[in-house]
């Protein structure tokens, strides 16, 4: 692993069963690096979260997380080593308050902290305190994507693994849950982010990283790319005039 980078992927092959999504990913992320992971539809990006939390069939490379090789490690062990995972769609439990949703995502932790945590969650995330006593199933799409954010945060992560946080959410709503992913980053917390918004993604990371064919095709600062480039590389793998990306 490079000495700088808190994680690093090396030759990452995976998918679902016997069907192959990522054909040999190398990707390294430094700590407190807000990462966004852009492709077209198919090109791999999900399916790259899901795999570093351990939610796919590894089929070759290495996953090594602070200096250790976490490919292959049942999520829940995962989440031990501190990566949390925000999966893209509704995924708390809508009957349940705001602050029983809280309780339920620090269950497994076990110690004298748990309160200090949730009232450190509730500053960071002012909306919620506010809605603490509300139902989650009642709040707007924004505010349940803000809340299933806290339940990861609440886990104490290293780094959060952010799947489509846009998804059905009003221009306005996705304002808000950029701004709070904004905070957590400037917190330092290490991000990565899959966006189908590209506009937005490229907005607010740092980095762009874009995967066609479940292979990474281009790395850079997202100031370092055009719109039409962008464009090019989604449809063809490569920009106007070069050769062939690497596939």
């Amino acid at each position: 692993m490079a000495a700088e980078s808190n994680l690093s992927i090396q030759g990452l092959r995976a998918g679902y069963g016997n069907l192959d999504i990522l054909n040999g990913v190398d990707l390294d992320v430094p700590p407190g690096q807000f990462v966004a992971l852009m492709g077209p539809n198919g090109a791999g990006k999900s399916t790259l979260l899901k795999t570093l939390y351990g939610m796919t069939t590894i089929k070759g490379g290495s996953i090594e997380w602070r200096g250790k090789n976490i490919a292959g490690m049942r999520s829940r062990a995962i989440l031990g080593e501190g990566v949390s995972f925000v999966p893209q769609g509704r995924c708390n439990f809508p009957v349940m308050t705001v602050d029983e949703n809280l309780q339920m995502a620090a269950f497994t932790i076990r110690d004298a902290k748990v309160k200090a945590d949730r009232d450190y969650v509730y500053d960071l995330f002012p909306i919620l305190k506010t809605r603490r006593s509300t139902l989650a199933g009642n709040m707007s799409g924004g505010e349940q994507q803000l809340l299933e954010v806290a339940m990861a945060v609440l886990q104490r992560p290293k780094v959060l693994l952010v799947d489509e946080p846009s998804v059905g959410l009003s221009p306005a709503a996705i304002g808000v849950v950029f701004d709070e992913l904004l905070r957590l980053h400037a917190a330092g917390m290490t991000i990565l982010l899959v966006e189908q918004n590209t506009k937005k993604a490229m907005e607010v990371a740092q980095r762009a990283v874009i995967l066609r064919l479940g292979k990474v095709i281009w790395d850079g600062k997202p100031a370092e790319i055009t719109h039409d480039e962008l464009g090019e590389l989604f449809l063809t793998g490569r920009m106007r005039g070069e050769a062939d990306a690497v596939h």
